[in-house]
């Protein structure tokens, strides 16, 4: 997708832009304005305990994900929770944007280079949509569940942008999106059998152990059936 096909798309969804093919303050602060605006529903406990059963699994651990993913922050702000990933959007654009915006492309993930607040999170993918619209929105991930925008197919749209606007309606669609990635990537038995360290490593990477991933959800949990 180039700059005037999300022109043209953003108007489709009732945010009209002049469909210019640049992407000038005005595109830019549309996309924003998409990405911000009601209805952000939030999920029901009927809606996360009708997914775990279809799974038999214990709602406390779906609910253990959303606590430790985002801090169980579907929005901040009125937008999604995001986290910008500048080392996937390098790879995505095949290193071409390194050297010229550092700041939101590089090859190696660190994590001290990560924005502190939301606000300045988000900055960084409306940047890189100036670049490579696709790759920006499919190299962040999003809401509670920090389902990552490249995984938009196995979580059922279109497209990353599709992907990230559905994410910007609310905490339902990132329920669905979690679900269906969860589903595709083949975990819902380590979930049944509360084998945190095989979720992990499929949801979050083979460096999960650096976050002690496996153990924050392992705790979530034991909060979680607690309550």
């Amino acid at each position: 997708m180039d700059i005037a096909d999300l022109q043209t798309r953003l108007g489709a969804h009732g945010y009209p832009v002049p469909v210019d093919g640049r992407y000038g303050p005005l595109t830019r602060a549309t996309v924003l304005a998409a990405m911000t605006d009601p209805p952000d529903r939030l999920v029901t406990a009927s809606n996360v305990k009708a997914l775990a059963e279809s799974w038999a699994v214990d709602p406390a651990a779906v609910w253990a994900i959303r606590d430790v993913e985002a801090t169980g922050k579907p929005f901040v702000e009125g937008r999604p929770t995001i986290l910008f990933e500048p080392h996937r959007f390098s790879r995505a654009t095949g290193r071409r944007f390194d050297a010229d915006y550092p700041k939101i492309s590089y090859r190696v993930w660190d994590r001290s280079k990560y924005p502190a607040t939301q606000r300045a999170r988000w900055d960084q993918p409306l940047d890189a949509v100036r670049l490579d619209v696709d790759a920006a929105f499919a190299s962040a991930s999003y809401g509670a569940f920090q389902v990552l925008g490249e995984n938009f197919a196995a979580c059922g749209e279109a497209d990353s942008f599709a992907f990230a606007l559905s994410e910007a309606q609310g905490e339902d669609a990132q329920l669905k999106h979690f679900g269906r990635f969860v589903e595709q990537a083949g975990l819902v038995p380590a979930l049944r059998r509360l084998d945190w360290a095989a979720f992990a490593r499929g949801y979050n990477g083979s460096a999960y152990f650096v976050n002690r991933y496996d153990e924050r959800l392992a705790t979530a949990f034991r909060e979680r059936r607690k309550a």
